[in-house]
């Protein structure tokens, strides 16, 4: 199945060779959609545009409207990726995470997401997020979209996906 993800990838990059450059995003998670066609992923807002394709890792083909805010991504974009902060790119492919780890990890990421939100116009960037079995715990970078220069550190329990604690 794994293969089938590869191998549209290695077609994403090879029609992306006659045009502009494909490139692969870092991992990470919805925590916001923008407007219809664009949505945040760590500290990049990528653009889907009409031949963007979105599917699941095993290659299943997925709608727009089947992102949820959670999801774990490998973005893959096309072109340049701008210098402003949050970041822009122009998504080429979004694949959706689905092993079991990536969707505890997801579940995980929209409950914290839960407990950090005091109003629905609040919206997080969360980067560097890091499981630590040894500690039953995760780890994650977060930002306030708000107040981008004010990050902080939050470690989540792995089981019940409360916030344990907080540190600037």
């Amino acid at each position: 199945m794994k293969k089938i993800a590869w191998v549209t990838m290695l077609i994403l990059l090879l029609a992306g060779c006659s045009q502009k450059a494909v490139h692969r995003g870092t991992t990470g998670f919805i925590t916001q959609f923008v407007k219809d066609d664009q949505v945040l992923i760590g500290d990049v807002i990528y653009e889907i545009g009409h031949d963007t394709q979105l599917q699941t890792n095993e290659g299943e083909a997925l709608k727009k409207n089947d992102l949820r805010l959670g999801m774990k991504i490998q973005p893959f974009y096309e072109g340049d990726i701008s210098q402003a902060f949050p970041r822009r790119a122009r998504a080429k492919m979004l694949q959706v995470q689905q092993e079991p780890a990536d969707l505890q990890e997801s579940a995980m990421i929209v409950n914290v997401l839960s407990q950090l939100r005091h109003n629905k116009d609040e919206h997080f960037i969360v980067t560097n997020v890091i499981h630590k079995p040894d500690e039953d715990a995760y780890v994650m970078d977060v930002m306030r979209r708000s107040n981008v220069d004010i990050g902080f550190k939050i470690t989540v329990d792995e089981h019940n996906y409360e916030i344990l604690f907080m540190e600037a």
